[in-house]
């Protein structure tokens, strides 16, 4: 026959096991495999999608394209050098398509950017462009006489 006592132990000791497994810290547990995982991407290289040649896009200047949906610019302040911004106003939320002088122009307020780096020149702007939008950033690659363009997801 089991005494009260014998009882009263087990329930304690079950209660203590009970509550030490729910503190304790989650460990999961995978399949063993005989493949690697998949890795990371990598985004080191840009390996996006053409959106013209270097020849398209003059010196001092450059084009506003659409790449999956996201407005961008792409700019060539000098010889060689091509750099890619968000083409939305920092104002009032504008695309624009201007630039000339290695200036981008905000057609609706005015707003004047550096098409080198972004800052602004002339107001309403109240902040740089930059390279990157609420939900990617944008990144740049000349490949030769290509002009690449990849969206990472931030």
């Amino acid at each position: 026959m089991v005494s009260r006592r014998t009882v009263i132990a087990s329930a304690v000791g079950v209660s203590t096991v009970a509550a030490l497994a729910a503190c304790a810290p989650q460990v999961a547990t995978q399949p063993q495999s005989s493949t690697s995982p998949t890795p990371a991407p990598d985004t080191s290289s840009v390996a996006g999608v053409e959106v013209c040649k270097t020849t398209d896009i003059p010196v001092g200047s450059g084009k506003r394209f659409d790449v999956e949906g996201v407005p961008i610019l792409i700019t060539q302040p000098t010889k060689g050098v091509f750099r890619g911004f968000s083409a939305v106003c920092t104002h009032a939320g504008f695309v624009m398509s201007t630039v000339a002088n290695s200036e981008i122009t905000c057609e609706n307020h005015g707003a004047v950017y550096n098409a080198d780096n972004g800052s602004v020149i002339k107001g309403p702007a109240p902040r740089a462009l930059g390279n990157e939008t609420p939900k990617v950033k944008i990144a740049i690659e000349v490949q030769g006489e290509s002009v690449l363009v990849k969206l990472i997801e931030k």
